[in-house]
């Protein structure tokens, strides 16, 4: 009976071994570390995959694996709820790749990260839902038809209502006011 349980652990140790080792990527193969990042992103492995994205980015900077570990990078953020170093990602995408064919779906988020920035009480600073409402409106100005442009006006609608009410705050605010005569 020990020899068995002495077996049965002899297995799961080298089981164990052996699935830890990971598997091998060919450092010089773009597309496999691309393959690699997206499995770090699918595991939640964040800052793996933006070790990873970074190094093709680097890497590689004349290939299309470039632009892509980009454009990653900046939705990795996003999914960590980082909106402002996703916005600032997608901004430098932007910047570097104006004619890019995925333009439409950075300038969107562009617009989204700002959005889902904003504060929720509007007597704090709202200069999020400005940046957001400039974001979607360059967006919309080229890419009026693009299927992301519904979410980008009814988004730039309620950023409009949160900015309306931040005035009516600030117009109660001094009208309440008491001044010393």
């Amino acid at each position: 009976m020990k020899r068995v349980i002495a077996t049965l652990v002899l297995c799961l140790i080298v089981v164990g071994i052996t699935s830890c080792s990971g598997k091998k990527i060919d450092e010089n193969d773009p597309a496999a570390l691309m393959q690699d990042a997206e499995d770090e992103v699918k595991n939640d492995h964040f800052q793996l995959a933006l070790d990873k994205l970074r190094n093709i980015k680097n890497k590689f900077p004349y290939s299309r694996f470039s632009h892509e570990a980009h454009l990653r990078m900046a939705d990795v953020y996003f999914l960590q709820d980082s909106f402002l170093e996703a916005a600032g990602t997608y901004e430098s995408f932007r910047d570097l790749h104006p004619n890019h064919e995925r333009i439409a779906y950075a300038l969107f988020r562009i617009g989204k990260s700002y959005f889902n920035d904003i504060p929720s009480p509007v007597s704090r600073d709202l200069s999020s839902a400005n940046k957001a409402l400039e974001g979607y409106n360059r967006f919309l100005a080229r890419f009026e038809k693009d299927p992301l442009s519904d979410e980008a006006r009814k988004d730039a609608a309620r950023i409009r209502e949160l900015l309306a009410e931040k005035e009516l705050y600030i117009a109660n605010f001094y009208k309440n006011w008491d001044v010393p005569d």
